[in-house]
C-alpha cells in the first residue's frame, strides 16, 4: 500500500494510504488507523513527524483496541512502541490489591529488556502506566503490533506470577513456588540461566544435638548470607525444602555463578554461632542451563553436582566447569 503524509502550513494533518485520510491529532501528530489499512507497509515508512496507534476497527466515534500502543519509525536500527496502561481504583476487581498489583506489575516491566518504564501517575483515582517496548527489526506494521501484544501478555504473564510470590517465612528467601514459577519464566526467555543449590552439611545432627531453635538460628544464618548475593533481578534466592537453598542466577551473571557459589561457601565456613563455638559448612552445586531449557532437567543438573559435593568430602563446590 501506498503511505503519503499530507500537510497544511507545513504542518502533518493527516496520513492518506490508498485513498484514505486518517487524521493526525494537532501537536502530538499521533494518527489512529485500523489494522487491516496497514497490511505490507513496514515501520521505516511511517514518517518521522507522526507515530501510528493500530485498532482493531474503528466505528464512528467507536475505537475497538487490544492494546493502547503508538509506533515510532524505524531508524537507526530500531523503532519503539509507547504502550499506555490506565487502571482506576474503584474499578480494580483484581485477586490481589491494585497497589501490590502495580508494584508487581513495574517490577516485571524492569525485568524485561525489551522494556522500559518512561511515566507513572497516581492521582489516587486514576493511574497512568507508560513504557517503551523496543523493536529491532523493520517489521511489517501488523507484525510489528503481533510482537508488541506478544511483549505486553509476557509482562503481564510475569506480572501475575511475581504478585503471588511469597517468602518464606524463617528465612525470608522466597519459597518452593516462586522457585518454580521463577525458573520457569527465566529458561523460557533467551537468555542465560543457571542455578546454584546449597545444602547445609549434616543440619539433622544440628538439630538433634542443639534442638530445632538453633537449626532455626542456623537456616536463617545460610540464607542471609544468600540474600546478601542477590540483587532482586539476576540474582534471586530461594528456600528449596528444608535445609536446601537455591539461587537462580540469569544474564550475565551465569558466567559468575561458581565464584559466586564459592562466596557463598566460604563466607558460611566463617559463621560462629554461641553454642559450643558450633560452626557449619555447606554443600555446593552449580549447573549451566545451556539448552536443556526446562526446570526438571536443571534441577537435576544440579542435584547430581550436590551430591558429588557432599561425595567428595563437603563444604565445596562442584559445577560443571
Amino acid at each position: 500500500m501506498a503511505i503519503e503524509l499530507i500537510r497544511a502550513d507545513g504542518e502533518p494533518v493527516a496520513l492518506r494510504i490508498d485513498g484514505n485520510d486518517f487524521a493526525c491529532e494537532e501537536e502530538t501528530y499521533q494518527t489512529t488507523i485500523p489494522k487491516n489499512f496497514l497490511e505490507g507497509i513496514r515501520l521505516s515508512e511511517i514518517p518521522d513527524e507522526i507515530s501510528i496507534k493500530p485498532v482493531e476497527s474503528i466505528k464512528g466515534n467507536m475505537i475497538e483496541l487490544n492494546h493502547d500502543i503508538e509506533l515510532s519509525t524505524f531508524r537507526d536500527g530500531g523503532a519503539t512502541a509507547v504502550i499506555e496502561e490506565m487502571y482506576r481504583r474503584k474499578f480494580w476487581d483484581g485477586d490481589v490489591g491494585l497497589t501490590p498489583y502495580l508494584v508487581a506489575l513495574r517490577e516485571a516491566l524492569d525485568g524485561d529488556e525489551l522494556t522500559n518504564e518512561t511515566d507513572f501517575q497516581d492521582d489516587d483515582d486514576y493511574i497512568f502506566l507508560h513504557y517503551e517496548v523496543t523493536i529491532k527489526d523493520d517489521l511489517e506494521m501488523q507484525e510489528a503490533t503481533s510482537f508488541v501484544d506478544a511483549v505486553i501478555e509476557r509482562v503481564h504473564e510475569r506480572t501475575d506470577q511475581l504478585v503471588l510470590r511469597h517468602r518464606d517465612g524463617l528465612t525470608q528467601l522466597f519459597d518452593r513456588g516462586g522457585f518454580e514459577a521463577d525458573l520457569s519464566y527465566s529458561l523460557g526467555r533467551q537468555q542465560r540461566v543457571a542455578l546454584v543449590m546449597v545444602d547445609i552439611d549434616h543440619f539433622k545432627k544440628v538439630n538433634d544435638t542443639f534442638g530445632h531453635r538453633v537449626g532455626d538460628e542456623v537456616l536463617r544464618s545460610v540464607a542471609k548470607v544468600m540474600l546478601d548475593q542477590c540483587d532482586g533481578k539476576r540474582r534471586i534466592g530461594y528456600r528449596y525444602g528444608g535445609e536446601e537453598l537455591a539461587l537462580i542466577l540469569t544474564g550475565d551473571d551465569v558466567a559468575r555463578a561458581l565464584e559466586l557459589a564459592e562466596t557463598i561457601r566460604a563466607t558460611v565456613e566463617r559463621l560462629r554461632f554461641k553454642v559450643n563455638d558450633l560452626t557449619i559448612t555447606v554443600s555446593v552445586g552449580v549447573a549451566d542451563a545451556g539448552e536443556d531449557r526446562d526446570n526438571d532437567s536443571l534441577v537435576k543438573k544440579a542435584d547430581a553436582h550436590l551430591y558429588r559435593a557432599k561425595e567428595e568430602g563437603r563444604n565445596r563446590v562442584v559445577g560443571a566447569d
